[in-house]
């Protein structure tokens, strides 16, 4: 499986989100040590659930990168979070 794949799938069940978008930025860092052919190395994550409702910006990243441990620990290098509670009125769209 694809590791994108991964990443939306683990978080899907996790958060229930209203709203899920992952771009694989990899490309985008070409001249960057961990830099892997194929990509999939860098990734910019947003997300609105309503389990971020009431948590900090803190609380919110340590719940996703307590989700993705193992993808962490062997394939991701950079992780870009915009995360979301529905109450924050953020319009987003794919």
């Amino acid at each position: 499986m694809h590791l994108t794949r991964q990443i939306e799938e683990k978080l899907a069940k996790e958060f229930s989100p209203l709203f899920l978008k992952i771009e694989d930025d990899s490309h985008c860092h070409i001249s960057h040590g961990s830099y892997r052919a194929g990509g999939e190395s860098h990734f910019t994550v947003t997300l609105m659930s309503r389990n971020f409702t009431d948590l900090s910006r803190l609380e919110r990243h340590q719940q996703v990168y307590a989700c993705l441990q193992e993808e962490l620990k062997s394939g991701i290098h950079a992780l870009c979070l915009k995360l979301f509670s529905p109450e924050e009125g953020v319009a987003l769209s794919e």
